[in-house]
């Protein structure tokens, strides 16, 4: 498998079933995605992809949270020394337009630095959803001025924020919710899913195994 994608949910509830403060969820959830980033390394998948903030979640959620949450990419350097420890190259997907420029300073930094590692491409879904993400591909191509008789598959795919990456064989989905939310629409349309009522924090090496072994043992005919 070359692309692990997780919609990292659950961080609230956990932190509630703990009496703790939001902003130890918002921690606790940014250590395990280096914990499984390490893990997916070991299992030898070239690509692991992390939506960490939707569209939604920003305009929807309270100023006090969002606040919270700027801080944790805000602090995103300091996870750096793991990252370099494991060859890990950061790449984002997002709408920057939406973020203020410290945390654009402390993410950009981490690709900044990791650019030249070359073993997994951890790329960070930050204010990321398809409906944005299709508004913003519209925008592109309008001021392109492209002819609309050449678009095609080929030339709309150049445009979304994946244009690069290979589509996600597997979408991992924390916290039981049975849906996509939205999240890498349409690169999945041949992608596995595995939904699991662990908690993000709760997301471990264990809990990854259950969820590739099920990708192993699903047949993929890829419409054939």
């Amino acid at each position: 498998m070359k692309h692990l994608a997780i919609i990292m949910d659950g961080n609230r509830r956990w932190a509630t079933a703990q009496s703790l403060p939001s902003h130890k969820w918002h921690q606790a959830g940014a250590q395990n995605a280096i914990d499984i980033v390490k893990c997916a390394n070991k299992k030898w998948i070239d690509y692991i992809t992390l939506w960490w903030l939707s569209t939604e979640n920003l305009e929807k959620r309270s100023a006090s949270e969002v606040i919270e949450l700027v801080k944790i990419m805000s602090w995103a350097k300091k996870y750096l020394e793991e990252i370099m420890e494991n060859n890990g190259k950061v790449e984002i997907i997002w709408d920057t337009s939406k973020l203020p420029k410290v945390a654009l300073w402390a993410l950009n930094y981490l690709v900044e630095k990791t650019k030249k590692n070359t073993w997994i491409s951890i790329v960070l879904a930050l204010v990321y959803g398809w409906k944005n993400e299709i508004i913003r591909w519209i925008k592109r191509f309008i001021s392109e001025w492209w002819d609309i008789n050449e678009l095609d598959e080929k030339s709309f795919e150049n445009y979304l924020d994946t244009w690069k990456y290979p589509p996600a064989d597997l979408i991992v989905r924390t916290w039981g919710d049975i849906r996509h939310s939205g999240f890498l629409l349409y690169q999945s349309d041949y992608s596995e899913y595995y939904f699991t009522e662990k908690k993000w924090p709760e997301f471990d090496e264990a809990e990854l195994d259950k969820a590739l072994e099920q990708f192993n043992s699903s047949k993929r005919n890829f419409w054939k």
